[in-house]
């Protein structure tokens, strides 16, 4: 069976699609805008038995130097819309909108979010979170699909959410869109707390180079880049990636690294930790597409 030609881009370079600027092509390459678009591409992949694979902000991912086969959708549906202190979002909806929606109107808990450069998929996904807050402390419940285009909704107790993970992962569950919970409260306030983490964000972390947040997960009663920086990691390169000097936490894209110049390093911290303190870190990335190793 042909893929219609007007179905998607043909090995469109990933590295344009991540914030860290490294991946290689996706065999095809979709944008989906609303809800129709996000199952009629589902239902072409289904029908051609290819694999699917949804992006949204393009964060937290590291993305082979090979790519990806099958389909990627681009998921840049965004709607969000308030009911009381809920603020329901679909999937491709940036976190830091439900934030300001939530914060406009007075409703507070949500702050946070305005942190956490991802989309409303990619949070529930992989229960994002910031300042002592994650995704599982606020839904309400999500919406998800299956690659029959069958749907439903999940409680938060059926997602399955732990520390930086849910039940989704490495499944082919799609996230439609989601409802979080916030408390009534005052608008000034919230959108005030909102400036304050923005700009405790940027004094710490190193924003100005691309980068995909934190690498990995930190490891219970103690802080990855603690470990990391002890380690006397903080500006080890390899090819073009770097242990950030801001924050030994993330790595950085300093000079056109690949995706296995990121892995490396993610495997030399990960053993340095392991050899001097005894910790294994998990990584808090999620790695996809065709690797060698």
């Amino acid at each position: 069976m042909i893929l219609p030609r007007t179905f998607g881009v043909r090995n469109e370079p990933m590295a344009r699609h991540t914030s860290l600027r490294v991946g290689g092509p996706a065999d095809y390459f979709v944008r989906v805008g609303t809800e129709d678009d996000m199952r009629g591409a589902i239902a072409v992949a289904r029908q051609h038995e290819l694999p699917v694979f949804v992006l949204g902000a393009g964060t937290n991912l590291l993305v082979a130097d090979r790519g990806i086969r099958g389909v990627v959708l681009e998921n840049v549906w965004s709607e969000a819309a308030l009911d009381g202190p809920v603020v329901e979002a679909s999937s491709g909806t940036p976190l830091a909108h439900v934030a300001a929606v939530a914060a406009r109107n007075g409703v507070e808990g949500l702050e946070w979010m305005a942190t956490v450069p991802g989309t409303v998929g990619g949070a529930v996904h992989g229960n994002a979170g910031a300042f002592g807050a994650e995704t599982s402390d606020v839904l309400v419940d999500a919406e998800l699909m299956d690659l029959n285009g069958d749907a439903w909704t999940a409680t938060r107790a059926e997602l399955g959410f732990a520390y930086r993970t849910s039940a989704l992962q490495g499944t082919p569950v799609v996230v439609v869109r989601a409802r979080f919970r916030g408390t009534p409260g005052d608008r000034a306030s919230a959108v005030r707390r909102i400036k304050e983490m923005a700009n405790e964000r940027a004094a710490k972390q190193p924003l100005a180079q691309p980068n995909t947040g934190s690498i990995f997960r930190n490891p219970p009663g103690d802080f990855a880049g603690r470990l990391i920086e002890a380690a006397g990691l903080k500006g080890h390169r390899i090819g073009g990636a770097v242990v950030s000097e801001k924050h030994a936490n993330f790595i950085v894209n300093a000079d056109d690294a690949t995706a296995q110049d990121i892995w490396d390093l993610m495997q030399v911290c990960q053993r340095e930790v392991k050899a001097r303190f005894g910790v294994d870190l998990v990584p808090e990335v999620e790695r996809v597409g065709e690797w060698v190793t």
